[in-house]
């Protein structure tokens, strides 16, 4: 082929506006590297003009992927520049390297100036495209394109609201953005490509984009010349159809939704093998929004069949929710028949839209009949439907929303704070339903998890005093409600039920229903009420403290029950606030109790210590405490140091640090009472001092993990290994430096000689792998194997992680292969590594698949983060397989178990709404999340504003950000915010910008609910600032950041912005 020069080509503005940009904190995708067509036989053609020097092209090649690597698009341009001022050799390979390096490194928003005029020298040099260049210029040109109309449109919207002003800053920035000719361009590059011949290694995505990008202008005539160009070269496929079958049906455009179809059904045996129900689940969905009825009801009933299409309960269910939004109930219901007595079987998805119409309409009888068949299904997905059916039940005061929370706790769903109060507050407050709202108390209680449980158990406590109340004074009612919310309670009973426990326990002479634990709770009861403030001085049916407690200890003694040595200290704390005397009375009770009455203990204690690390580390932590306060420390025994340290530890880390402070004080408050000696006493202590200090660290909870680091000092002692390793895990969380802090805590464990363990390299590996310290994490990970000190999966999975995080390939794939090799079992980490490397810092779709292929070889079951990778390998790299990325919701379910949670569906949003520009499909996904009862956190939130903020839609944006401030705990992350002000500094908003960074802090330790700077944020808003050329108020904000003493290479690159400005 011979190379041609093409100044025909109309150049782009060299002046241009900038459009919003959204890169965010996290790597950037690189949504335009073409995988070579699979069916390709023979490569395209080079200029037999060109010599083929591959030694003297290597050093340019070498150089701009090393600037690549260094992650900033001025190095980039600086190195090209500098490689054509030395004469280096330029290929074509050379070119793309540095076009895809552009791509990836571009501010989204930005214009194509720079990366144009490299192309018009690559064609002034004589050097002829390949189809690979092509299609990376002919992507990001479409890609801009998108960008450039979002913002006119806003543009126009702008003006037309300013009356149609003339000569605005707004008419001089669109004509600015009309010049770059962006499509003309690409249009220019697709038919030198045609010309050249090398249109026909273009995947089908690539036409399609370029058709997307023709149907904003109506360009008739160039569409059909691409689709024409695609119907030579390429054979569309299903998911091709499907895509636009689904688009037209949106518009309301059935007709040309048909015209695909027709076309798809006369190519579908040239087609790829596939799965046609997609295409014709696409076409009933179509029919349904374009309100044709009849057309849907033919699709599933007839065409489908003739077609010899397996029909899913899909189609089916897109009827059921026609017919229920147009209240066609008994349709509804006679389809459901259908499908009972034929196939598919109704499904959850089929019921759920029954039950939902129904429970709207208040209808409780039809209700029930949906509801009784829907728990016959899979329900974990169904919760939203349930928990209506509950409140309808309550509405209808059935006793039947007690059995909906049992049959949530069946599918694993836990009822939420307020569906949990209102189920018990209405027996609560029902003539004669105490035996009910006892039930119902109870199956609360068992249905919700701990983290769950502390959101709610305000509510639920109140729903408790409630039900006490509505025992009119029966004591063994009352008692029951303690019994069951005595567990939960680990600060003591609420104030309310601890009065009406002892007021009906006074007043109801039947007491043969009290155990010995029961006393316990009635001391406790005691000791709440006594705490009230001016309790003493406030007129009250309850007798004194001093009278109660002197009454519980005679009638245990009658009933031969012992007060155990905590209630008995406790006890005694509280009455010498009241009398000395009664101080001297109440310990003269226990004078006869001699040593020899007690029977030896020690293998008990064992036993029971065991018990209570066993219940630790099954998730039970009210358990554990319960065992450790009623059977050791009530029995006057004294908990085993090994396994309450690992209780401790264990429940520490899993965040339930009240229960395991309560645990941990228990047993300080034990040893130190103990007879045992000075030695065996501090080691005691010091093992759960240990253990309550990973807790804290592990939780990020610096402030008192450093006071019991300090307790531990005062012993004469240090953290041991999994101690020091936690430091770190924690500070890691308010530090800058992760590297840094690792090395000193290194250095600090060997200087006292600390005795290091796999999960102390584990982590240090991790933090020098995240600063991709490469060398440093290699040194380690040696030096333990000199320990005799053998690396696990989770070390293997640390040090690959370093290794493809320094961009070592090679390294990364021995480490893989030396871990398999090994005797340790693999775990998914690694795994995920190597998936991950491929999908985002290499992308090959190829290559990541084949490590999950090998995942499958292993048999180790993949994780939540493995299919968001696999999500990413479908949708984030192009050619975007979406239909394939949206399975992998089903399969993670129905596979593995995997139920999908926000940060899946924050992938489908990112992909549509940031790499397609398509606002309308990310929109519908975040949607589908209500719908699927799949709760929505910062990270999918952060997805959906960043597509909204930089597709133009600040003002929607604005209104989802103050919607999810009242709807989800935030943390303290700035990455939304600092989203806002890059918009706001993109479209000249820079005061709303500075109102956003102003409203954040600096204090990381008393942040409270605010959220805290990072350097990014302080990137932003001297961007946004420099771009609006406010240099002084940008150096001010860069004074800020100096002052925060961040790492030099932080603020390096934000005095660069300011420098430039």
């Amino acid at each position: 082929m011979r190379p041609k020069k093409r100044a025909d080509t109309p150049p782009l503005s060299e002046k241009s506006t900038t459009t919003p940009n959204h890169s965010s904190d996290e790597e950037e995708e690189d949504v335009c590297q073409q995988q070579p067509p699979s069916d390709m036989i023979t490569p395209p053609p080079s200029p037999k003009s060109i010599p083929i020097l591959v030694s003297a092209s290597f050093e340019a090649n070498e150089r701009l992927l090393t600037a690549k690597r260094h992650g900033q698009l001025k190095f980039l341009m600086s190195e090209y520049a500098s490689l054509r001022r030395g004469g280096h050799l330029f290929t074509d390979h050379t070119f793309n390297l540095f076009f895809d390096s552009y791509i990836n490194l571009r501010r989204d928003g930005t214009p194509l100036t720079p990366m144009m005029k490299v192309y018009d020298d690559m064609i002034q040099s004589g050097i002829q495209p390949s189809s690979s260049t092509y299609s990376l210029v002919i992507r990001i040109l479409c890609k801009r394109d998108v960008e450039v109309q979002k913002v006119l449109a806003m543009l126009k919207r702008q003006n037309a609201r300013a009356g149609g002003a003339r000569n605005t800053p707004n008419t001089s920035n669109m004509t600015e953005l009309e010049s770059e000719g962006n499509l003309t361009r690409a249009l220019v590059v697709f038919h030198a490509a045609v010309s050249d011949g090398l249109a026909r290694f273009f995947e089908v995505e690539l036409y399609n984009q370029i058709l997307r990008v023709l149907s904003h202008y109506g360009n008739t005539k160039d569409s059909l010349l691409v689709y024409e160009e695609l119907n030579v070269h390429s054979t569309p496929t299903s998911a091709t159809f499907a895509a636009l079958i689904n688009l037209f049906g949106r518009v309301g455009d059935l007709d040309t939704a048909l015209v695909y179809f027709e076309k798809y059904k006369e190519l579908k045996e040239p087609v790829s093998p596939h799965d046609a129900s997609y295409v014709y689940n696409a076409l009933v969905d179509a029919n349904l929004k374009c309100n044709h009825l009849e057309g849907a009801l033919k699709v599933v009933t007839k065409d489908m069949f003739q077609a010899d299409v397996q029909i899913t309960t899909i189609p089916y269910n897109s009827i059921i929710r026609y017919y229920c939004i147009h209240s066609m109930m008994e349709e509804a219901k006679a389809l459901i028949d259908t499908m009972n007595k034929t196939s598919p079987t109704p499904d959850a998805s089929s019921f759920g839209p029954i039950l939902s119409t129904f429970c709207q309409h208040g209808n409780f009888e039809e209700s029930t009949y949906a509801y009784e068949a829907l728990v016959q299904t899979d329900v974990s997905k169904s919760y939203g439907n349930m928990a209506n059916y509950a409140l309808l039940c309550i509405k209808n005061k059935s006793t039947k929303a007690i059995d909906v929370i049992s049959d949530m706790h069946i599918a694993n769903l836990e009822p939420d704070p307020i569906l949990a109060e209102r189920v018990i507050s209405f027996f609560a407050t029902q003539p004669d339903q105490v035996r009910e709202a006892l039930r119902a108390l109870a199956t609360v209680l068992e249905s919700m998890k701990s983290r769950s449980l502390s959101k709610a158990i305000t509510g639920i406590k109140a729903a408790a005093v409630k039900i006490a109340h509505a025992t009119h004074g029966n004591f063994k009612d009352t008692l029951e409600v303690a019994r069951i919310l005595a567990p939960v309670c680990h600060q003591g009973l609420p104030l309310a039920l601890a009065k009406v426990l002892i007021e009906n326990y006074e007043f109801d002479a039947d007491h043969d229903a009290i155990s010995e634990t029961d006393y316990t709770i009635l001391y406790d009861a005691a000791i709440t009420v006594s705490l009230e403030p001016g309790h003493s001085k406030k007129i009250s049916s309850l007798p004194p403290f001093h009278v109660l407690v002197f009454s519980l200890q005679s009638e245990m003694k009658e009933r031969s029950f012992a007060v155990s040595q905590a209630t008995r200290a406790r006890v005694l704390t509280h009455l010498r606030r009241v009398d000395t005397d009664l101080v001297t009375k109440w310990e003269s009770l226990f004078e006869s109790l001699s040593q020899e009455d007690v029977p030896s203990t020690h293998s008990k204690t064992e036993t029971l210590s065991t018990s209570v690390m066993k219940a630790a580390v099954d998730n039970q932590a009210s358990s554990a405490l319960d065992i450790l306060r009623t059977q050791i420390i009530d029995a006057d025994m004294i908990p085993s140091p090994e396994p309450l340290r690992d209780a401790i530890a264990f429940i520490g880390k899993q965040g339930q640090l009240e229960i395991a402070l309560a645990m941990y004080t228990a047993c300080i408050d034990s040893y130190k009472s103990s007879s045992w000696e000075t030695a065996r006493m501090e080691r005691a202590i010091y093992m759960v001092s240990n253990s309550i200090l990973i807790g804290y660290a592990q939780q990020g909870d610096m402030v008192n993990a450093k006071k019991y680091y300090q307790q531990i000092k005062s012993l004469n002692r240090y953290p041991d290994g999994n101690g020091y390793a936690s430091l770190l895990l924690g500070s890691a969380k308010c530090a800058t430096d992760e590297a840094t802090d690792a090395l000193i805590i290194y250095d600090e464990a060997k200087r006292h000689d600390v005795k290091p363990t796999t999960f102390f390299y584990n982590v240090v590996i991790s933090k020098l792998a995240k600063a991709r310290k490469l060398e440093s994490a290699m040194r380690l990970f040696e030096e333990m194997q000199s320990f005799d000190i053998m690396p696990n999966s989770i070390t293997y999975g640390a040090i690959i992680s370093a290794s493809v995080r320094a961009g070592s390939e090679t390294l990364a794939r021995k480490l893989f292969s030396d871990m398999i090799a090994s005797t340790q079992p693999p775990r998914v980490g690694p795994f995920n590594n190597m998936i991950q490397f491929y999908v985002r810092q290499q992308p090959d779709r190829e290559k990541a698949l084949s490590y999950f292929a090998e995942l499958r070889r292993c048999r180790i079951k993949p994780s939540a983060h493995t299919y968001k990778l696999l999500m990413e390998a479908y949708c984030s790299i192009a050619p975007y397989d979406m239909p394939t990325a949206y399975r992998m919701l089903s399969e993670m379910e129905l596979r593995d178990r995997i139920r999908p949670s926000a940060t899946h569906y924050a992938t489908l949003i990112y992909s549509y709404g940031i790499l397609q520009r398509d606002v309308r499909s990310a929109d519908r996904v975040f949607e589908e999340m209500s719908k699927k009862h799949v709760l929505k956190d910062e990270v999918v939130y952060q997805a959906i504003l960043d597509t909204l903020i930089s597709n133009d839609q600040l003002t929607r944006a604005e209104e989802l950000y103050a919607t999810m401030r009242t709807e989800i705990t935030r943390s303290s992350c700035p990455y939304i915010e600092n989203v806002f002000i890059r918009g706001y500094g993109q479209h000249g908003l820079v005061q709303k910008a500075r109102v956003m960074f102003d409203a954040m802090t600096d204090d990381k330790i008393n942040h409270g609910n605010e959220v805290i700077r990072e350097p990014s944020t302080f990137e932003a808003m001297v961007r946004a600032y420099a771009d609006n050329d406010q240099l002084a108020e940008a150096k001010e904000v860069f004074e800020l950041m100096v002052q925060r003493e961040f790492p030099e290479k932080v603020t390096a690159v934000v005095a660069e912005l300011v420098s430039n400005a």
